[in-house]
């Protein structure tokens, strides 16, 4: 793949062009890297060209493997060489004039080929011994601008199977009163999914028929814990899976339920979960949708199995209408051979929708383009459905730039069906080094826009907006289309996935040792007793491992993990879900590490204080995640890295005096900063100018280490924390404030310390006054306020007046004293979405919201049903009115508490003088 020039270039300029490079190099050698570059850019045009004329030529078609090769070979050496000097604390001449003899090499090497591609050109134009480049039937140019349209929401647009639908619905609310299964089944990408969803969502019929609804994806292999967290809304993975089974069991008890089971592939998996459904006289339903027919058979009740059909032509048109000429604004001269296309797609809905975005990407189409559409389907009209779904995936992904096809076949380390959080796949393609380089622009920017433009291709599908920004916070594949990728990445030899059953052939996965060994990308959820050992998974050649990440659910015990000499190019290595007891001491060599992930649980200080040396190595590092127990440690070398982005460290890690005084203007994200709620002097944040994501952790007392040389006398004359200096962080738009789950209660006094351009604000276990609020309110720009488990306390909440001018997002979660509630429209004027969870002493939701004309949903769930109902009446209100965009979700209501706090109880052992400015 071309994936090689990309990563070689990315990494040059990685190690030694940046504005902070890994390595400090004299000017005759940039003058050197800098043609070397400009050399390898002349090959990636030639390739870009070649795959955007689809040439047919066996001299080109020889030399682009050689490139790649080349390339390939070229980073490794490369990669070595910086090896060796990474690990030496005092470099010597020997191995900087290794490096520079390596770089001519490869520039020899890169000459060679660039001189040849000329000759091979010169040939052609002039028509003599070399035969002229062909050209197939091919769609051309087809590219996404950087100025096309992107998409504004998550489109599951429903063409068709009305009948269905209204069949599927009154079914659920029939008379019947015992528990009964409906099935839909039918082939991948045929809809069922879609149907299922249209159903689920149903506000008018549905939502307010069922007391409690819930959704779970099980998918080929079947995980009992997640299905059942799925149920409960949960996402504590820790519990015994029969604890699980019993809280879910015990929560649909005496509710009308409807429980939808999505992509269930076996009939195990329906007798591991069925139990759990309570089959009482209460017309509760499960709706399931399955690829096989004897799965639909087996749990059905009666005669509720629906098999989905094909689109008819003039359903297939209107999807294909709507994706093209009304989303995208196609001229109508492109209707005609439109519906030559959409008739060839035979009528499944993801082949219509993989075609469309083909042609859509492109805001510049041609004629020719789709005529071209129209050819390469020619082949495909006596193939079966599944075939020519197959084929049509292919043809849309032959098409890609060669930027995005890396960036797709990735998606394969990642689960069948599971909701990718995007900002976790940029820091990944990020690290891997599959971004082309642009000036002037974030390598975060760059790595969104490319996600956005295979959302526009129909390759993506967006599972979740982000609330403040207007972008994708989570995406997915469907799980045809992540089949597809997992087959070309292993055929493409970027991947090699294991399974925990070692069943790779079912997913079409080549599973011989050579195969193995080419792959430089392992992913593995292979649960073993043994050391984890990622280097028995490649050969020692130049094909290093450059990406280990183990997904297997979090075990019980700590296990060892083991580093081997030929995984020294290593960039990622993700083991969070597999629990150590101690650092590998092998990670201080892996120099070129840029993602890092564990779980740990250090247990001496002989560790710590090693642990504390190793990361001065370790200078490539830009992604650093880490959870569980480090006390006492000092990770001040990590924050003085020169690459470092994003650190992430679990509560009581990272304190106050860790920030440094030198500026780190690459560091973006930085979790969980510790506070002491006493200090004499405030946090200086002059080092993280460019900070836009910051959590702080507010730690008492007896949280705080560093402050045990102090008698708790003193500490309670200790002045409160003062943090003025977050007005400083000109460029940070998320803030989070907690304190430790345990921490007595404090008598919290805001102070105006929040920077302007704030957009998202997130509180928990803070217990603030409810008259503080008049501090937040003021924000020019906030857009998200989160407050969780008693981030405000008392019984009343007042909102009146002006305030609140940009917030979209309100979300009040586990305020245990709050019983009364009154808003003024006038005070979230162009509210959206309101989201109300364990708020059990609430019971009434405020009548004012029912003003506030922007607002398009409240969710609510483990709420009163008082609460609930007067929800309704608002929604119903503004029906009446001719009002019916509100949308009100309910989910698990409570019953009406006996009684109502009017105060926090003075018996509460947890409250304390404490008094905290902030």
């Amino acid at each position: 793949m071309a994936i090689s020039l990309v990563t070689l270039l990315n990494t040059i300029d990685f190690h030694f062009l940046q504005p902070l490079p890994c390595l400090s190099v004299d000017d005759r050698e940039i003058i050197m890297i800098r043609s070397l570059c400009k050399k390898l850019r002349f090959l990636q045009a030639f390739l870009e060209d070649s795959q955007k004329k689809n040439i047919n030529c066996p001299a080109w078609r020889g030399l682009e493997t050689e490139i790649r090769d080349v390339a390939a070979e070229a980073e490794s050496k490369i990669e070595l060489e910086l090896y060796q000097l990474y690990n030496e604390e005092d470099a010597p001449v020997e191995p900087y004039q290794s490096l520079h003899q390596t770089l001519q090499q490869v520039t020899r090497d890169i000459e060679s080929l660039e001189g040849r591609i000329i000759q091979i050109q010169i040939e052609s134009n002039r028509n003599h011994s070399v035969e002229p480049p062909r050209r197939n039937a091919a769609i051309e140019n087809i590219k996404a601008d950087c100025s096309s349209k992107r998409s504004s929401e998550p489109n599951n647009v429903m063409v068709g199977c009305d009948d269905e639908f209204e069949t599927i619905k009154h079914k659920l609310i029939s008379d019947s009163k015992n528990l009964e299964v409906i099935s839909i089944t039918g082939m991948g990408g045929i809809g069922k999914t879609t149907l299922a969803q249209r159903v689920y969502k149903d506000e008018a019929a549905i939502a307010s028929y069922f007391d409690i609804r819930a959704w779970t994806t099980v998918s080929q292999e079947h995980n009992l814990r997640e299905i059942l967290c799925d149920l409960l809304g949960s996402n504590d993975t820790n519990l015994d899976v029969s604890h699980l089974e019993s809280k879910l069991r015990q929560k649909l008890l005496g509710q009308r339920y409807l429980i939808v089971i999505d992509d269930i592939w076996s009939i195990q998996a329906w007798d591991a979960i069925h139990r759990c459904f309570p089959e009482e006289d209460f017309r509760s339903r499960i709706l399931l949708t399955t690829q096989l027919k004897q799965v639909a058979n087996y749990v059905s009740s009666g005669n509720n199995l629906y098999s989905m059909r094909l689109l008819n032509l003039d359903e297939s048109w209107d999807l294909f209408y709507k994706r093209v000429f009304v989303e995208k604004r196609f001229p109508l001269e492109f209707e005609k051979v439109g519906r030559c296309i959409v008739e060839k797609c035979q009528g499944l809905p993801l082949t219509i929708i993989v075609v469309a975005g083909l042609l859509s990407s492109s805001n510049k189409p041609s004629l020719n383009q789709w005529e071209n559409v129209v050819a390469n389907l020619d082949p495909l009209l006596n193939t079966d459905p599944e075939m020519k779904c197959s084929k049509i995936l292919s043809l849309s992904y032959n098409h890609l730039p060669l930027h995005l096809k890396t960036c797709f076949l990735y998606f394969g380390i990642f689960s069948e069906d599971e909701a990718i959080k995007v900002k976790e796949l940029i820091k990944l393609w990020i690290a891997e080094g599959f971004l082309k380089i642009e000036l002037n622009k974030s390598m975060e920017d760059v790595a969104y826009d490319y996600l956005q433009d295979l959302v526009d291709r129909s390759l993506v599908q967006i599972d979740k907006w982000s609330c403040f920004d207007n972008k994708i916070k989570y995406c997915k594949l469907h799980d045809v289309l992540h089949s597809f990728s997992l087959r070309e990445a292993q055929r493409a030899k970027l991947l090699f996935v294991i399974k925990g059953n070692n069943n790779v052939h079912e997913l079409g996965l080549a599973t011989s040792s050579s195969d193995r060994k080419a792959c430089c990308r392992v992913v593995s959820d292979q649960l073993s007793n043994e050391p984890i050992n990622p280097s028995r998974y490649t050969s020692h050649t130049s094909h290093e491992l450059r990406s280990f990440q183990y997904h297997q659910g979090i075990g019980i015990y700590y296990r060892k993990f083991i580093i081997l000499p030929n995984s020294k190019l290593l960039r990622v290595l993700d083991i969070r879900q597999y629990r150590l007891n101690d650092l590998p001491r092998e990670i201080e060599d892996l120099v070129h590490l840029r993602y890092l992930a564990l779980r740990i649980r250090l247990k001496t200080q002989y560790t710590i204080a090693f642990i504390d040396h190793q990361w001065c190595k370790l200078r490539c590092l830009q992604t650093i995640i880490i959870d569980g127990c480090w006390p006492c440690f000092s990770p001040n070398n990590i924050l003085g890295m020169p690459q470092i982005r994003h650190v992430h460290f679990s509560k009581r890690t990272l304190h106050h005096f860790h920030l440094l005084k030198l500026v780190q203007e690459n560091l973006q994200t930085l979790s969980w900063l510790s506070l002491p709620h006493r200090l004499r002097t405030e946090p200086d944040f002059k080092g993280i100018p460019n900070v836009k994501e910051l959590g702080i952790q507010l730690m008492d007392y007896k949280d705080c280490y560093d402050m045990h040389s102090l008698s708790k006398e003193t500490w309670d004359l200790l002045p409160p924390i003062s943090m003025e200096g977050l007005l400083k962080l000109n460029q940070l738009e998320n803030l989070k404030f907690k304190t430790n789950q345990w921490s007595p209660i404090c008598d919290i006094k805001l102070q105006k310390v929040f920077p302007p351009n704030l957009k998202k604000l997130t509180f928990k276990r803070t217990y603030f006054s409810w008259e503080d609020m008049t501090i937040i309110h003021t924000l020019p720009n906030l857009e998200v306020l989160k407050l969780r488990y008693n981030a405000f306390c008392g019984p009343e909440w007042k909102a009146t007046g002006n305030g609140f001018c940009k917030l979209k997002y309100l979300e009040v979660t586990g305020h245990s004293t709050l019983e009364h509630w009154s808003v003024d429209a006038d005070h979230f004027p162009i509210l959206e979405c309101i989201f109300l969870n364990d708020c059990d002493h609430l019971v009434e939701f405020p009548t004012g919201f029912g003003e506030i004309n922007t607002l398009q949903l409240i969710h609510l769930k483990h709420c009163s049903s008082s609460l609930v109902t007067s929800a309704k009446n608002i929604q119903e209100d503004r029906r009446d009115f001719g009002d019916d965009k509100l949308v009100l979700r309910v989910f698990y209501t409570l019953p009406e508490p006996k009684c109502y706090r009017s105060k926090l109880r003075g018996e509460d052992h947890r409250v304390t003088k404490q008094v905290l400015y902030i």
